[in-house]
């Protein structure tokens, strides 16, 4: 069909045939459909149908014609839309025309029938089955939601490649690639894996205090016992006061001579012995009073009540004889 005689056919459309068959269009919409349809078909007849479907879409959607509609159909099986194209085709091929109306009406019916009979085996369904069959998907094949009715029946689908994707709560979203050629009868499963549940943190018990383990008791210091030293300290106190007191007797004594140590006579022996008693006595007084005292003072000091004791670097140890007592030590 020339574009010239679709011009004609579209502008010599009868205001009965109009009014009887669709609501009365306003002028403009018709004159704006007229010449995008004309637009359109003559891109059609110059082999650039994917240039064509937007002005005979347009054209359509305000006025509708079955040689508008038709050609649509047309274009888009040429460009794959196969199953968009065959629906239009059949609505054009099914309308009931009125006795009256235009004659490139019903050439256009004739052609699409045509078209129609070739469109339709290019067709291929598509059966998406989903695992499991408990779970609650939505589904999409190129972006187009699948109805669930749609499910595990078969869909016509335009031949190529589509990404087909399912998600349902509590599963993982899953997807797969799936391409068709013409008329062919194919079956997806998309299987759909439960989410795995967060692993819980495991809960510790709280610790249970452990009482720590009594500290043993420190080994009970022997009791302390300073009779030692207070008996030395005794001691060198009468040492020193026996020193003491016989010191000053053997001095009057030896006061008392009338010679020398050295040049007395016989008859003065007896009071030099005596001094020299009472000297010997002082001087063994002294140092049994300095040692007793210096003994009773190192075990007062220290706190001990052994008989050795030790102050720094300093030892220190009492010695008690028969007839004497002293201290020996260590620096």
């Amino acid at each position: 069909m020339s574009s010239r005689f679709f011009s004609f056919a579209f502008a010599s459309l009868s205001l009965s045939y109009v009014a009887t068959a669709y609501a009365q269009p306003k002028a403009e919409d018709v004159a704006a459909a007229r010449a995008l349809g004309i637009q359109g078909v003559k891109l059609a007849d110059e082999g650039k149908c994917p240039e064509a479907l937007d002005k005979l879409e347009r054209a359509e959607a305000l006025y509708h014609a079955p040689t508008i509609l038709g050609r649509l159909g047309e274009c888009q099986v040429e460009t794959g839309k196969i199953v968009e194209g065959t629906e239009n085709l059949n609505r054009v091929v099914r309308e009931q025309l009125s006795p009256g109306a235009p004659v490139a009406f019903k050439a256009a019916q004739e052609r699409a029938r045509k078209v129609l009979d070739k469109a339709l085996p290019r067709i291929a369904y598509l059966t998406i089955r989903i695992e499991p069959t408990t779970a609650t998907p939505s589904v999409s094949i190129s972006g187009a939601a699948v109805p669930n009715a749609m499910l595990g029946a078969e869909r016509p689908t335009n031949p190529g490649t589509h990404q087909v994707m399912a998600t349902a709560p509590g599963y993982t979203d899953t997807s797969s690639t799936v391409t068709l050629a013409e008329g062919v009868h194919q079956d997806l499963v998309l299987t759909l894996v439960p989410v795995q549940a967060a692993e819980p943190t495991p809960v510790l018990p709280e610790p249970v205090p452990v009482a720590p383990e009594p500290a043993p008791s420190p080994a009970a210091e022997p009791r302390r016992s300073n009779t030692l030293a207070y008996v030395l300290l005794g001691v060198g106190g009468a040492g020193l006061l026996t020193g003491t007191i016989t010191g000053i007797v053997a001095i009057s004594k030896k006061n008392g001579l009338e010679c020398p140590d050295h040049q007395c006579p016989p008859s003065q022996y007896d009071k030099l012995d005596s001094a020299r008693t009472f000297s010997t006595i002082s001087t063994i007084g002294f140092g049994v009073g300095i040692a007793g005292a210096a003994a009773g003072t190192v075990l007062l000091l220290v706190g001990k009540s052994e008989p050795e004791a030790q102050v720094g670097s300093v030892r220190a140890r009492p010695l008690i004889g028969d007839r004497w007592l002293g201290v020996t030590g260590e620096f």
